[in-house]
């Protein structure tokens, strides 16, 4: 049988039926042992022999309090400041002064302990042993926790924010937010337009949060900038605070225009080539019954005929010419003209363009203003086609203005491109422009928005084999609000890469 402290008091026996003190302190959770006026071990219970187990020899019924401390601090189970301490409240017990303050003390394990010492009647005093709440450790992990979460945010690439949800007032932001958005203090200032923030905070409230939200944002240095803004609404310290991450969506919708232009590039030329070979074929078939009618026409206009016969003759000889013309265009579509490269002053192209464009118009011409740069680079063209190519846009911005009587003037500008490989020409006008729901069609071969007899349908797409021959291109600008604006890319001849 276990011993317990009933063992040593044989002068006050249990009663019948109760229980024992020995069997009465196992079921506490705290470690307790019992020491008596000697300082010797009386009893312990179940708790204390588990916690010091690995000097249970010396926690015996017997052992002393010397012994205990020594053996517990050589097996660094109380460390020495501990068992200092101990020996210290058992001196201040022994006194009879004051109650002894709890000693707290860690394990290795990083579990707290609270030890406590207290008199008895017996002469004696009890060393309870109990488990308690860390706080040293808990502020220490706060602190790490903090120290972790700083140096997180510190390096976060995001654009973060923390702000009031009443006042706007800015508790915190990202290095990157600073860099982007500036030092201001409020959120409001985040925000181009202040109608956008309030569409935000009320788009917050319901749920506690928003996903890419699309906002104009302001820069640190006050320019505008589409932003995705997401964000959600959190209690700090007791006040509602909205921590928001606002991204500059430029990159990304410089990029998606890009990929959608080469998108259209790529579907239109897979087009032009399917039509190409139609159109050549077309054409092939053509060129002999149209041989036949020229030929034809022209024997009858050396007959003598009457003057009505002529007319028809000569109506007949027109459509004939005309047909020729249509048939020479399809085959230039279908690249059976091999191109003569050679490098050209696209000042000079411009201007072989428009003294065409002046002998075949009328006295309505539109004002053409040239805005071109000596420092252009030459362009490696075929001088024919691109003049083709130039005179046929002066032609339908003409034509346009005419029949719509809107807009009097053309003007004519050129620049490097970026990647200084290509010059980019400029042709637009202030005439009634391209209509929004024509815009994927105008390159397509024979689509006209002309009336009968004064389109074919094959400039524009002429236009667009011709600069895609070249390794070019040619585009409508979509953001005009009015009038139309044609950019053409024309390769730079390779010396000029090279100024």
């Amino acid at each position: 049988m276990k011993p317990g402290l009933g063992d040593r008091l044989p002068e006050a026996p249990d009663p019948p039926g109760a229980v024992s003190i020995g069997e009465a302190i196992d079921l506490f959770e705290e470690a307790v042992v019992f020491f008596d006026a000697e300082a010797r071990i009386v009893a312990s219970n179940a708790s204390f022999l588990k916690t010091f187990d690995a000097i249970r020899e010396f926690v015996a019924p017997g052992s002393t309090w010397d012994i205990f401390l020594l053996e517990a601090e050589r097996h660094a189970l109380l460390d020495v400041q501990v068992c200092e301490s101990l020996r210290l409240a058992e001196d201040l017990m022994l006194e009879g002064s004051i109650d002894p303050p709890a000693i707290e003390f860690s394990t290795d394990t990083r579990r707290a302990f609270a030890a406590r010492l207290k008199a008895i009647s017996n002469g004696g005093f009890a060393l309870v042993v109990s488990e308690t709440f860390d706080h040293r450790a808990e502020a220490d992990s706060d602190r790490l926790a903090e120290l972790m979460t700083s140096k997180v945010l510190e390096a976060c690439p995001a654009n973060l924010t923390m702000s009031r949800i009443g006042d706007g007032q800015i508790l915190y932001r990202t290095p990157a937010a600073t860099e982007l958005l500036g030092t201001s203090r409020n959120m409001r200032d985040h925000f181009m337009h202040v109608e956008e923030r309030a569409d935000f905070i009320t788009a917050l409230l319901p749920d506690a949060r928003v996903d890419d939200m699309r906002v104009t944002g302001r820069r640190r240095d006050g320019s505008a900038f589409a932003a995705s803004l997401s964000a959600r609404l959190i209690d700090y310290r007791d006040e509602e605070v909205v921590v928001a991450e606002m991204t500059d969506l430029t990159d990304e919708l410089t990029m998606r225009a890009e990929l959608e232009r080469q998108k259209d590039l790529a579907f239109q030329s897979e087009k032009m080539s399917a039509l190409g070979e139609l159109l050549a074929s077309v054409a092939h078939e053509l060129n002999n019954p149209l041989s036949v009618v020229i030929g034809n026409a022209m024997m009858l206009g050396e007959e003598p005929l009457d003057e009505s016969a002529m007319k028809r003759v000569s109506k007949l000889s027109d459509a004939a010419d005309r047909c020729v013309k249509i048939v020479r265009t399809f085959l230039s579509m279908a690249r059976e003209q091999p191109l003569e490269l050679s490098p050209c002053s696209l000042g000079d192209l411009v201007e072989t363009a428009i003294d065409a464009h002046k002998s075949h118009s009328e006295n309505t011409t539109p004002a053409l203003l040239v805005s071109l740069s000596d420092r252009l680079p030459d362009v490696m063209v075929d001088e024919v086609q691109i003049v083709q190519v130039i005179l046929n846009l002066l032609n339908n911005a003409e034509q346009a203005m005419a029949d719509s009587a809107v807009g009097d003037q053309v003007r004519i500008s050129a620049d490097l491109a970026e990647t200084k490989s290509l010059v980019r020409l400029t042709i637009s006008d202030n005439g009634p422009g391209v209509p929004k729901e024509i815009h994927g069609r105008i390159f397509d071969p024979l689509f006209t928005t002309k009336s009968n007899g004064k389109g074919t349908g094959v400039g524009l797409a002429f236009c667009h084999r011709v600069l895609a021959a070249h390794g070019g291109s040619i585009q409508l600008d979509k953001s005009m609000g009015g009038g139309a604006r044609f950019v053409l890319e024309l390769p730079v001849e390779r010396s000029g890469l090279l100024r």
